[in-house]
Protein backbone atom coordinates (compact mmCIF):
# COMPACT_ATOMS: atom_id res chain seq x y z
CA UNK A 1 0.00 0.00 0.00
CA UNK A 2 2.98 2.58 1.06
CA UNK A 3 4.78 1.60 -1.96
CA UNK A 4 1.37 2.18 -4.46
CA UNK A 5 0.87 5.62 -2.82
CA UNK A 6 4.78 6.77 -3.26
CA UNK A 7 4.26 5.58 -6.81
CA UNK A 8 1.38 7.74 -7.94
CA UNK A 9 3.06 10.71 -5.61
CA UNK A 10 5.89 10.27 -7.90
CA UNK A 11 4.13 9.76 -11.03
CA UNK A 12 1.78 13.07 -10.31
CA UNK A 13 5.14 15.16 -9.25
CA UNK A 14 6.63 14.04 -13.00
CA UNK A 15 3.57 14.91 -14.99
CA UNK A 16 2.89 17.98 -13.22
CA UNK A 17 6.45 19.07 -13.21
CA UNK A 18 6.73 18.34 -17.21
CA UNK A 19 4.23 20.94 -17.81
CA UNK A 20 1.32 18.93 -18.51
CA UNK A 21 -1.71 21.17 -18.57
CA UNK A 22 -4.71 19.41 -19.92
CA UNK A 23 -7.32 19.13 -17.27
CA UNK A 24 -8.57 15.89 -17.74
CA UNK A 25 -4.90 14.66 -17.17
CA UNK A 26 -5.02 17.21 -13.88
CA UNK A 27 -7.81 15.59 -12.80
CA UNK A 28 -6.81 11.76 -13.64
CA UNK A 29 -3.41 12.21 -11.31
CA UNK A 30 -5.17 14.58 -8.84
CA UNK A 31 -8.22 11.19 -8.47
CA UNK A 32 -5.69 8.81 -8.53
CA UNK A 33 -3.87 10.63 -5.72
CA UNK A 34 -7.07 10.84 -3.78
CA UNK A 35 -7.60 7.44 -3.98
CA UNK A 36 -4.72 6.61 -2.25
CA UNK A 37 -5.73 8.76 0.35
CA UNK A 38 -9.02 7.50 1.22
CA UNK A 39 -10.46 10.49 -0.14
CA UNK A 40 -12.78 11.24 -2.91
CA UNK A 41 -12.75 14.38 -5.51
CA UNK A 42 -15.24 15.75 -7.62
CA UNK A 43 -14.47 18.95 -10.40
CA UNK A 44 -17.94 19.90 -10.91
CA UNK A 45 -20.70 21.44 -9.65
CA UNK A 46 -23.13 19.15 -9.16
CA UNK A 47 -20.76 16.19 -8.15
CA UNK A 48 -19.47 18.25 -5.83
CA UNK A 49 -23.51 18.88 -4.21
CA UNK A 50 -23.09 14.85 -4.19
CA UNK A 51 -19.97 14.53 -2.46
CA UNK A 52 -20.50 17.11 0.11
CA UNK A 53 -24.20 15.43 1.20
CA UNK A 54 -22.39 11.84 1.32
CA UNK A 55 -19.85 13.16 3.49
CA UNK A 56 -21.01 13.68 6.76
CA UNK A 57 -18.53 11.53 8.60
CA UNK A 58 -15.79 13.33 6.85
CA UNK A 59 -14.09 16.16 6.19
CA UNK A 60 -15.78 18.19 3.20
CA UNK A 61 -13.62 20.85 1.23
CA UNK A 62 -13.96 22.52 -1.91
CA UNK A 63 -11.93 25.42 -4.45
CA UNK A 64 -11.66 26.85 -7.49
CA UNK A 65 -9.17 25.67 -9.98
CA UNK A 66 -6.79 28.39 -11.54
CA UNK A 67 -8.85 27.57 -14.94
CA UNK A 68 -11.98 28.74 -12.65
CA UNK A 69 -13.62 25.02 -12.40
CA UNK A 70 -15.10 23.67 -9.11
CA UNK A 71 -13.24 21.05 -7.71
CA UNK A 72 -13.86 19.17 -4.03
CA UNK A 73 -12.78 16.50 -1.83
CA UNK A 74 -13.94 14.41 1.13
CA UNK A 75 -11.73 12.71 3.25
CA UNK A 76 -12.95 9.86 5.33
CA UNK A 77 -12.20 10.77 9.01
Amino acid sequence: MRLSIKIITLAAIVTLSAGCTTNGVRHFVGSAIADGADTQVSYDVHGCQVLQQRCAQGDFQEWETRDKEMGCSCKKL
